[in-house]
Formats: structure tokens, C-alpha cells, sequence
């Protein structure tokens, strides 16, 4: 009984704990979970704001990037110099407009949404603007020629101080400082504002117009009209050397077309002709009806090119006859005729000076001194006298020899080239011994100069060589009704152009061929290799006339004709030709190249072969052959190349 009393003793005072304890954990958790309470909406407030700082800091500095981009834009765009002459310097390089930042149309004066924050797009996505507060330009700096120009007003331009030619292509980079503030905001009304500072290099390269000149002897085949689609189509076969058409080129079905050197033209297209169709295409070939046209061409065809200026008159070679340089500029370009009192360096056989009034006669210029037993006849050529170039024609010649001969003088042989003049009945022979370096003229009225000690020389070249030009005001032309071979022709066998000698011959008119003009070696293989002979000859002879038609017309019909020699048929604006219409050729051979403001028909011709003269397209040419300016820049441009961006400073300036 006792120990039960004690028990139950025991127990009695135990009974308050549990409560107590109870109260205290709950108490206990209470708290716990106030301070948790507590610690996330901390968290939530300053996870918010964080977030809203962030946010606009962001929008801020994507405005900072939209800003900077249309700078850079509106430099490309609007601050590009414009055109300019080579003479005057660098251009003037606009800066652009800060209005066309801050005042866009986009409204960047005022808070813009970024791009994927408006209340339209995601909704997961955290919204935010931007204002473009300020942006500034500072003095600009041009580096050019390792110079450089330094704070340079950009408004509204720069131009460096050198006005120096531009005569290559230069880079110019113009450098822009810039200051962008941008202010960027979010919920809450959180603003950040980030100022960038830093540079946009800007290269400009000017090119200056560039332009070649060129010897239209260079050309394989040139023709200055021939539209597209019009004119029929081009005589089929095997074609070496440049062939170029200030128009087009227009090709058919009669044979294959071979072309061993680049085929260019103006046009963007040839045409194709398929009997009454005519295919226009860029294509390098074009079928029709079952039927395809397709030259080979070897050195490519180039479309859209620049065209070739024709000349407008032969001045530069009436003027190499009197002083053997010729004062004219290529083609496009324009000169004047020589003056009377330059022409008068002009003698006769007879010793006879040219005058205004001259209506015919074959003049040189060599002057006579002395008189009686001691008159001396002398050839103006350097270095007594700068006059040297060769024979001036007045009024028409009937006919025109070319030959060679080889005589003995002193017991030593001598290679001649000689030229006979035939007016009416007056024949005027002008020998040129190219061994012993004499020139003499006579006539068929027994009048002589004698040899007179130089040739004529071409002094165009270093060191200058010998090179006559026969320059005939009139036409060189053929009597249809005689059986007599008049016109431009060779001897009856044989070769018409000696080794070492240089001739063009230029007319005013029409220039008759009645007979073969030969080298005495040629140039090239006679196939279509067009092989050159090794070592390369330096006989050449070149055909020029600005006022008429080369007409084919042999006295009688004749199984080939052989012509050697670059031929140009060109006046500005004129329609000329290489034509055939007499007797019949059965082949026409022809080595050098043909440049004509036309093609014509040549009826009488049975075949044709054309080989060029390599050596034409390595610069040399026969002596004061026209020549023609090729633009290679068609104008001054100035190309931009791609800006450069160098941030120099970039700030958060929210907290300062």
C-alpha cells in the first residue's frame, strides 16, 4: 500500500510538462515560420527591385546599341562624299545629322519599348524602355597619305588640306567621336542612365578615273555598229586576236564560230539567229527549234563593257608627217589641223615648197640650203631638225606601189623599201635604203633630191625607229575602166613591206586595194594557231582611213588576195567598211586585224581567213596608228569599305 501511494504521488506532479512543452514548440514554430514569412516577402521586395534596376539598366544599354547602329547607319548613308575630280583633293565627307537619332520618326527623344517587351509580345517577358537623352559629335580626324588632319569641323564637312591630283586609288578614313547617353527604365519607375563614349572609323577609298591607251591595231576584229539582232549575222569560222563590238554581236546557224581571244561588247546581250528568229541572250550559246548556236569562245565572252571612242578625225597622223611624234591625244579626245605655217616644212622632188594653194603634188619635209653646184638637200630629221616623219599627198593619187628591192652600193648589198606615187601623169618614187640610211625622192619629170642622209623616223618609240607615213588628202582610188592596176597595191610578185620597215598608210577617202600587200616575212603561221615566227619580224604595215570605205577590187578576178596589215575604217559617227564589189575573190587572206565602224558585205569575196598579228597585241603597232583611250574606272568613286566601332568609355552614371 505503500509503494502504490508513492506512485501515484510521483505522477501527479508530472502532469504540467507535456503542456508546457507543447506550448513551447508551438510557440517555437510560430516564429519560425513569422521569419519565414518575413525572409521571402524581403526577398520577393528586393528580388523586384533588383530585377527593375537590372531591367532598365538593360533597356538603357540597348538604347545605347539601337543609337550607336543608326549613327553608324546614317554615316554610311548620308556622310558617303559625293562625286569629285581628281584635280581638286579628297572630297568633302558630310557628317551626319544627331537629329536623325534623337528626333527619329521611331521617337527616340522619348521612352521606346525594346524590341520583345511591349505589352503585346510574351508575357514572360520583363518590359522596359529607353530614352536617347544626348548624343554628341566631336571634331572629327582624317588620316590620308600617312597625314593626318586633326579636329576637322564635321559640320557639314571635312576636306583635308592637301588638293593634290588623285592619280591613285587612296584611303582616306575619317574618323567620328561620339557621346551617346542613353536613359533606361522598368516597372517601378527604376531608371538607369549609361553614357558611352568611343570612335567610328570610316574608310572612304577614292579612285581616281584610270584609263589605257590603246592602238586600235590591238583588235583582232573591232566594229563600232552592229545593234543586236540587226545587220544579219557574223561570217562563221576559226577568229583569233580581240574581237570587241561597241554594240553587240549577232551569230547564226551557217558554221561554227572559234574564238581564240576574248569576244567583248556594250550590250548586255548577242543575238542568236535562227532564220527569221533572233534569240537575244547573255548565254554563251542559245538553241531554237530543234537547232543550237554555240561559238566556242576560248578567251571568254565579256558582256556590258565600256564602248571603245572612236576617232573623229586623222589630224595626229597629218601632224606626224611634219615633226614624226604626232601632237594629238587618243581618241575620244579632239585636235586641229596643222597650221600653214607648220606645213611648210613640206618640199617637193623639185625642191618646190608646199603652199595653201597646192592642189596636187608628194611633199617631204627637207629643207634646201645653198644654191647652184652647192645646194644641199637634207631630210629634217633629229637631231638637226625635229621634223621627220614621212610623205604628204595633196589632192587624190591613183595609185600607190609598195615594194622592196636590193641593190649593191660601194660593193655592199642594200635593202630598199620603196613607195611610187602616181598623180595623172606624174609618178613620184620616194626610196627609202634602210642599210644605208638615205631617203630620196624623184619624179617622172627627172627631178631628184638625190640621197638625203636619214629616213623617216618614228619617234614615238625608244629608240625611235624607222616609220613613214604616207598621209594622202584625197582618195587612193581605182580606175574601173582600165585593165592597168591602179589604187593601193604591192609589186605584181613579191613582197611589199621590206624587213625593218615601218608604213601606215592614211587617207582622207576611200582607199582601193587592187593588189597583194605582203610582208617579206611574215609575222605568224598562216592557220589557226596564228603561230609567231621567231624571232618576231619588224616589218609592219597599217591601212588607215577616217573617210571612206577599204574596198577589195582587184583588175580582174583572182583566186586569193593577200592583205598584211592592220586596216581601220573608223570615222566618229560614220558607217565604213571593209567592202569587195568588183572582180571576184575566191579567198581573202588577211594578217593583222580589221577595225571598221561597219561590217560589210563583201559579195565579190568566195571565203575568208583572218590571222592576227600576235605581235599587235603585245603594244606593238604600225607607226601612228590611230589609237584610242580605254576607261577602266568609268568615273571618280569613292567606295566606302565597312565602318570599325572602338568603344572607348562605357559608364552606368545612375548612382553618381
Amino acid at each position: 500500500m505503500t509503494n502504490n501511494n508513492t506512485s501515484n504521488r510521483l505522477w501527479s506532479r508530472d502532469r504540467g510538462v507535456a503542456l508546457i512543452m507543447t506550448l513551447l514548440l508551438l510557440s517555437l514554430f510560430t516564429v519560425m515560420t513569422l521569419s519565414m514569412v518575413i525572409a521571402t516577402t524581403s526577398d520577393t521586395l528586393i528580388d523586384g527591385y533588383y530585377r527593375n534596376a537590372r531591367g532598365s539598366f538593360y533597356a538603357a544599354d540597348s538604347g545605347i546599341n539601337a543609337a550607336r547602329t543608326i549613327l553608324i547607319s546614317d554615316i554610311q548613308s548620308s556622310a558617303l562624299p559625293s562625286g569629285y575630280s581628281p584635280s581638286s583633293g579628297a572630297p568633302h565627307m558630310v557628317a551626319p545629322s544627331i537629329t536623325n537619332v534623337t528626333g527619329k520618326s521611331t521617337g527616340f527623344g522619348s521612352y521606346n519599348t525594346i524590341l520583345g517587351s511591349s505589352t503585346s509580345s510574351s508575357s514572360s517577358s520583363w518590359p522596359g524602355t529607353f530614352q536617347i537623352s544626348s548624343v554628341t559629335l566631336a571634331p572629327m580626324t582624317v588620316t590620308y597619305n600617312s597625314s593626318t588632319v586633326n579636329n576637322c569641323n564635321p559640320m557639314p564637312a571635312c576636306l583635308p588640306t592637301s588638293t593634290a591630283a588623285i592619280t591613285t586609288a587612296t584611303t582616306y578614313t575619317y574618323y567620328y567621336n561620339y557621346t551617346i547617353t542613353a536613359n533606361g527604365q522598368s516597372r517601378g519607375g527604376e531608371v538607369n542612365t549609361i553614357t558611352e563614349t568611343g570612335q567610328i572609323a570610316f574608310p572612304v577609298t577614292m579612285n581616281p578615273t584610270t584609263s589605257t591607251t590603246t592602238s586600235f591595231a590591238a583588235y583582232g576584229t573591232l566594229l563600232d555598229q552592229y545593234a543586236l539582232c540587226t545587220g544579219g549575222a557574223f561570217v562563221p569560222g576559226t577568229m583569233s586576236g580581240t574581237f570587241f563590238s561597241n554594240q553587240s554581236w549577232n551569230f547564226g546557224t551557217a558554221g561554227k564560230y572559234v574564238f581564240n581571244g576574248n569576244v567583248g561588247a556594250v550590250d548586255a546581250k548577242v543575238g542568236y539567229i535562227f532564220g527569221g528568229n533572233c534569240v537575244q541572250s547573255s548565254s554563251t550559246s542559245a538553241s531554237s527549234g530543234g537547232t543550237t548556236i554555240d561559238p566556242t569562245f576560248s578567251g571568254g565572252l565579256s558582256l556590258g563593257q565600256q564602248a571603245v571612242p572612236i576617232p573623229t578625225n586623222s589630224y595626229n597622223q597629218l601632224s606626224a608627217v611634219l615633226d614624226g611624234l604626232g601632237d594629238c591625244p587618243p581618241a575620244p579626245a579632239t585636235c586641229t589641223a596643222p597650221t600653214n605655217s607648220q606645213m611648210a616644212v613640206l618640199t617637193n622632188a623639185a625642191g618646190t615648197s608646199w603652199t595653201s594653194a597646192a592642189t596636187t603634188g608628194v611633199f617631204m619635209p627637207y629643207t634646201v640650203t645653198g644654191s647652184g653646184s652647192s645646194k644641199v638637200k637634207t631630210l629634217n630629221t633629229p637631231p638637226t631638225s625635229p621634223q621627220a616623219g614621212g610623205i604628204y599627198v595633196q589632192g587624190n593619187a591613183s595609185q600607190v606601189v609598195l615594194s622592196t628591192a636590193t641593190v649593191t652600193v660601194s660593193g655592199a648589198s642594200h635593202t630598199e623599201q620603196v613607195i611610187q606615187i602616181t598623180q595623172g601623169t606624174l609618178v613620184t618614187t620616194v626610196t627609202l635604203d634602210l642599210t644605208g640610211q638615205t631617203t630620196t625622192i624623184s619624179d617622172s619629170s627627172g627631178n631628184t633630191t638625190g640621197a638625203m642622209a636619214g629616213l623617216p623616223t618614228n619617234l614615238n618609240t625608244t629608240p625611235t625607229s624607222e616609220g613613214c607615213l604616207i598621209y594622202v588628202t584625197g582618195n587612193i582610188s581605182s580606175n574601173t575602166s582600165s585593165s592597168t592596176p591602179t589604187g593601193l597595191t604591192g609589186p605584181s610578185s613579191g613582197a611589199a613591206i621590206a624587213n625593218g620597215s615601218g608604213i601606215t598608210v592614211v587617207s582622207n577617202g576611200t582607199i582601193d586595194i587592187t593588189g597583194n600587200l605582203m610582208y617579206a616575212t611574215e609575222p605568224v603561221s598562216l592557220n589557226s594557231s596564228d603561230t609567231p615566227v621567231s624571232p618576231a619580224p619588224t616589218n609592219v604595215l597599217g591601212i588607215y582611213t577616217s573617210g571612206g570605205n577599204i574596198e577589195l577590187k582587184p583588175s580582174t578576178n583572182v583566186s586569193t588576195l593577200e592583205i598584211d596589215a592592220a586596216d581601220a575604217t573608223i570615222g566618229a559617227g560614220a558607217s565604213y567598211g571593209i567592202d569587195a564589189e568588183w572582180n571576184s575573190i575566191g579567198t581573202v587572206n588577211m594578217v593583222g586585224g580589221r577595225v571598221q565602224n561597219v561590217a560589210l558585205s563583201g559579195a565579190s569575196v568566195g571565203a575568208r581567213n583572218i590571222y592576227f598579228d600576235t605581235r599587235f597585241a603585245n603594244g606593238f603597232a604600225p607607226p601612228w596608228f590611230p589609237t584610242t583611250t580605254i576607261t577602266t574606272t568609268a568615273s571618280n568613286t569613292a567606295v566606302a569599305q565597312p565602318p570599325t566601332l572602338s568603344v572607348l568609355s562605357w559608364n552606368n552614371t545612375s548612382a553618381e
